[in-house]
């Protein structure tokens, strides 16, 4: 057995999006962000009711394998926790909370950790710092609350 001390970097965020986290939780699925994140094409979604929910394992396509996602935490308009792998290369974890900040307002926590698998992956953990972190967060706050205002997708 190896056992080696994990390449590991965590980031986190708050963020303020425009509408009830009854409104936004729905949009936190696989199957719904085809509707507000450009270019999301999940290749497979397995789910008993259809959508987002505890269990639901999706594929999205990457080069040079997909990546599998398994939902490990779900509590309706409120909570999200899901793992994605990509194997020989990368696990994360990623988690949003939602809290109501106004009557049409969430307040959201999000929290990304990335954990290296290979020296390929330590490479990805190493190049998501806090910059690249900030950008990520930033284009998808856009892109939600685009969305919730205007019903349409954020152009790419």
């Amino acid at each position: 057995m190896k056992i080696i001390q994990p390449k590991r970097i965590k980031h986190n965020c708050v963020q303020i999006w425009k509408a009830s986290p009854e409104k936004v939780f729905p949009l936190l699925c696989p199957v719904r962000e085809t509707d507000w994140v450009p270019d999301w094409s999940p290749k497979l979604v397995i789910s008993s009711s259809g959508i987002m929910e505890l269990g639901c394992l999706f594929v999205t396509p990457e080069e040079p394998n997909d990546t599998i996602w398994i939902v490990t935490g779900y509590e309706p308009n409120c909570y999200v926790e899901m793992y994605e792998i990509i194997p020989g290369s990368t696990v994360r974890k990623f988690s949003i909370m939602l809290d109501r900040e106004q009557e049409n307002s969430t307040k959201a926590f999000i929290s990304y950790e990335y954990t290296a698998l290979s020296e390929e992956g330590e490479k990805i953990v190493s190049n998501f710092d806090e910059a690249s972190f900030a950008e990520f967060a930033n284009h998808f706050e856009k892109a939600i609350n685009y969305y919730l205002t205007t019903g349409r997708m954020i152009a790419g």
